[in-house]
């Protein structure tokens, strides 16, 4: 997969379309955004590239949005952006967005997940006490069995699916 798009072979676009949600036009599309954004033409993304993307570097999420794209190759970048097709199925799309929140990535989005998220968003403008209360208030009200972390299950039942999908969803 070398410097055009003629070079992605049209079996490896069928092939990312059939295990995706996206079109091989769109997939045609997302090559040349990718070899656009590999800089160093490593045929991976590297922290350095993604910090490049305007949108990307003033995000305060940042960090949390590098580690699902750093060092993935065309087809695991196709892979991660398939979810947020508009077509990808609403299960898809909760289970990245779990994800996305379970930073220590032990299937659960504890306490300490969610305070880091929260700290990643509003930084110093919440002194400790303020994200503690934050944090016990939304693991209170979406914890249906109480066992002080929020499941995968937990999470499905928390979140407004039709919101969630909304959010998830990029025209490419």
């Amino acid at each position: 997969m070398g410097a055009n798009t003629s070079s992605l072979l049209s079996e490896d676009i069928e092939e990312m379309a059939r295990e995706s949600d996206l079109s091989p036009k769109e997939i045609k599309r997302l090559y040349k955004r990718f070899q656009k954004l590999d800089r160093n033409q490593s045929g991976t993304l590297q922290a350095e590239e993604l910090t490049l993307i305007p949108e990307l570097a003033m995000n305060p999420l940042l960090p949390r949005i590098i580690s699902f794209f750093e060092n993935v190759n065309f087809k695991e970048f196709v892979r991660i952006l398939s979810v947020f097709a508009p077509e990808a199925n609403e299960e898809t799309k909760l289970k990245f967005a779990f994800s996305f929140f379970d930073v220590d990535h032990d299937d659960y989005i504890s306490h300490s997940d969610i305070k880091d998220i929260l700290y990643m968003l509003c930084g110093d403008n919440l002194d400790n006490s303020e994200l503690e209360e934050i944090v016990s208030i939304i693991i209170r009200d979406a914890d249906s069995d109480k066992d002080g972390k929020l499941s995968l299950e937990d999470f499905k039942k928390s979140a407004t699916l039709t919101e969630m999908v909304t959010l998830l969803s990029i025209n490419f």
